[in-house]
């Protein structure tokens, strides 16, 4: 026993910080798997339904397999995949404070730290999705269809931590106003339809499309589409320096809304 303690406090506060992260990460990754009927498998196919549906849907309006020069299903996986990535991380702030009261008992766990490992699990998981999904459309097209990695990569972290800074935002003002669930369960759904997450941008009339483009959402999804293949059009207003920007504005914004009140979020 004393051995461990001694190792404890070699370790400094990033390590020991760390560690509750990564310990933090499996609980909650434990959790979201024995949730569904299938474990782990269920989780990785649920994204790979919705695209299924929506593919089924624009069939039957409009029959073509192909979506602004991009397969029908790649043109759909990174809309789904993405925005349900930053729609299970930003909702989580909503709900962290009751579904682990037991774990801020403990001084080295923190709320922002929930946040962080279900950021981490969510995007770990839907990474693993679009794998899946992407190597299924790939083998039926007989081509490797992905000309930008590092720009696909860099979408999924920036949708990540603009979700992680929705959490942080929403833990706070879930405190003040109780009713803030219900407004941000509408704000979602109405910010799925207003993300291209089942359609093109390019393709919107041109006063629509200059409103749409101000959402960094869209620009994410609209980046990783844009990775699988350089033929899709994107809009001129489409570019990789205002959602990093947007992400690092909204992020220091909502930490520093958390750190001024993270005493009272835990003393409740």
């Amino acid at each position: 026993m004393e051995g461990t303690m001694s190792r404890l406090r070699q370790l400094s506060g990033f390590d020991i910080q760390w560690r509750v992260v990564n310990a933090l990460v499996y609980r909650e990754l434990r959790r979201r798997v024995s949730d569904v009927q299938g474990g782990f498998l269920a989780v990785l196919m649920e994204p790979v339904g919705q695209i299924a549906v929506w593919a089924a849907l624009r069939f039957i309006v409009h029959p073509v397999g192909t979506v602004n020069n991009l397969n029908i299903f790649l043109f759909l996986a990174p809309g789904v995949i993405l925005f349900n990535l930053y729609s299970r991380v930003a909702s989580h702030g909503l709900t962290t404070m009751e579904a682990n009261k037991a774990l801020f008992f403990y001084r080295r766990v923190k709320p922002i730290d929930t946040v962080l490992a279900k950021a981490i699990e969510e995007l770990g998981l839907y990474s693993c999705a679009a794998i899946v999904v992407f190597g299924i459309v790939w083998a039926y097209l007989y081509n490797l269809v992905l000309q930008n990695l590092p720009l696909l990569v860099t979408s999924f972290v920036l949708m990540a931590l603009i979700g992680v800074a929705s959490s942080l935002l929403s833990l706070v003002g879930s405190y003040y106003f109780p009713n803030l669930k219900q407004v941000l369960s509408w704000l979602n759904r109405a910010l799925y339809f207003a993300s291209g997450v089942i359609y093109s941008p390019i393709q919107t009339p041109q006063f629509a499309r200059d409103i749409l483009v101000y959402n960094p959402i869209l620009q994410c999804i609209e980046l990783s589409r844009k990775a699988l293949s350089m033929d899709y059009q994107v809009p001129s207003q489409v570019t990789l320096g205002y959602p990093s920007g947007f992400a690092l504005v909204y992020l220091s914004l909502a930490l520093w809304c958390y750190t001024s009140n993270e005493k009272v979020l835990i003393r409740r």
